[in-house]
């Protein structure tokens, strides 16, 4: 386990992390400039992005990419940073040039949209862009009529896509890890003065979300540099560990960090069973900050995987194109329900309604053993309906692949045996009336939306169980 753990900390940190603060500084001096790209420009689609992956335009959505320019602070940190994340910085360089670019998914009827923007730093970890939050909860963004804004913030995504499409992204340029909490800020800058990005309209609310590595990043950014700047209006931070990135171009930043209780805006702390090894000892609900543990699911899973696996496919940036494969059948539990209903939550907390439901977490032996049952499934925490009525066992870790490091946070599954199924379910019509209980006490506990419900009950009842 102690082993798992530390692998997982070095995939997490597979490329230079930064730091971020709470200082006494001023707002970005000059505000940044927005240029669409071209369509057609170089291979003709945005790298990591949508399009000929989703069909957005049967769902009355656009995609768009535009190029953001500007100039950068840096930071530095002052003090002492302990646990409580009450950080400070300051300024330690300024006018760094920089070109970075945006992925935009909206609708297309700018009368649809209500206001609500993600914006996601997108993952680096395997040294191209990766929108895992895009690629769990967008069925929820378009049922909900949210803008989704993609932001290439650290230098290793910047400098992909230059060697992907050098005709399509020959301008953009990140010198250094160090910019990215400034890039990260202006680009919401950006999103509240630029209305050409949303379609003629502003939002209302600016929600900024990032997984692992940009998880990590993420924490470091909410403590240190949302006090400085104030461009969102809460945060996903989604399958972090108890570290923090650090703030300039290290690898490692404070070892045990929880999220600042006095930000002002909220926060929203998602993790898998994966992520609970490497972060139970900052576990924190306070009246600003809700963590959900999500049982039987993994770092990332079969549902993200094959958007993943699409987009790679076509822009070919991690082992030519093949898709991502691994020793055992990959994680397949429902973590996007979790996820869903999580930023429906944060979107209504952070235009001031009432705080998510709370929710046990995953029961672990001195925060370093995940309990189980008998069908060697995790005890406690948030409870989906294809947990509580499996027919597989679901765990947080796979092994070899063709990916290194990919499949440890990949997950498994692995189906009951033909036995115990029929144990469980002596026919199909219990089965039915046993997920549609489940389905229901979790739609009643926040842990999952009408429309997933029901999606997950048609699921149950077209299933061959037993």
């Amino acid at each position: 386990m102690r082993r798992a753990l530390l692998v997982l900390l070095t995939v997490l940190l597979s490329v230079p992390v930064l730091t971020g603060t709470t200082a006494q500084a001023a707002p970005s001096a000059a505000a940044p400039t927005v240029a669409a790209v071209p369509a057609n420009a170089g291979r003709g689609w945005p790298v990591s992005g949508a399009q000929g992956v989703l069909d957005l335009a049967s769902r009355g959505y656009v995609e768009e990419e535009y190029l953001l320019s500007g100039q950068a602070d840096t930071f530095d940190q002052v003090g002492l940073w302990t646990e409580d994340g009450r950080w400070a910085t300051r300024v330690a360089t300024t006018g760094n040039p920089y070109t970075t670019r945006l992925v935009v998914v909206r609708p297309r009827d700018a009368a649809r949209f209500t206001g609500t923007v993600v914006v996601e730093w997108l993952n680096v970890s395997f040294g191209v862009d990766i929108p895992v939050d895009f690629s769990q909860s967008y069925e929820h963004f378009i049922r909900e009529g949210y803008a989704y804004v993609g932001v290439t913030t650290q230098k290793a995504g910047a400098d992909k896509l230059k060697s992907l499409d050098p005709a399509r992204y020959g301008a953009v340029n990140l010198s250094s890890d160090a910019l990215s909490y400034d890039v990260f800020a202006q680009a919401a800058q950006a999103i509240r003065a630029t209305p050409q990005l949303l379609g003629g309209r502003t939002p209302s609310v600016v929600l900024g979300t990032g997984h692992s590595q940009s998880a990590l990043r993420l924490t470091t950014y909410a403590n240190a540099i949302q006090p400085v700047r104030r461009n969102h209006d809460g945060f996903m931070i989604h399958g972090r560990a108890a570290l923090a990135a650090p703030i300039g171009d290290g690898v490692v930043g404070p070892l045990s960090a929880r999220i600042r209780t006095d930000l002002g805006v909220p926060v929203f702390v998602l993790q898998s069973e994966t992520d609970v090894i490497a972060s139970a000892s900052v576990r924190q609900d306070t009246a600003l900050v809700r963590t959900w543990e999500v049982a039987g699911t993994a770092h990332a899973d079969q549902y993200g995987l094959n958007l993943y696996n699409a987009a790679n496919a076509r822009d070919k940036s991690i082992n030519g194109g093949a898709p991502t494969t691994c020793d055992k059948p990959v994680n397949s539990m429902t973590f996007r329900y979790a996820e869903n209903a999580a930023f429906r939550y944060l979107d209504r907390w952070a235009r001031g309604g009432a705080a998510p439901p709370t929710a046990a977490p995953i029961a672990m032996l001195l925060n370093l053993i995940i309990l189980r049952d008998g069908d060697q499934n995790a005890l406690g925490g948030v409870r989906l309906p294809d947990l509580d009525v499996p027919v597989a066992s679901y765990s947080p870790n796979n092994s070899g692949g063709n990916v290194p490091g990919a499949c440890l946070l990949l997950g498994t599954t692995t189906p009951l045996t033909p036995a115990r199924i029929r144990q469980l379910y002596p026919d199909h019509a219990t089965y039915v009336a046993k997920f549609t209980a489940a389905a229901d006490r979790a739609l009643r506990a926040g842990y999952l939306l009408q429309p997933d419900r029901d999606e997950a009950v048609a699921r149950a009842q077209a299933a061959p169980v037993p």
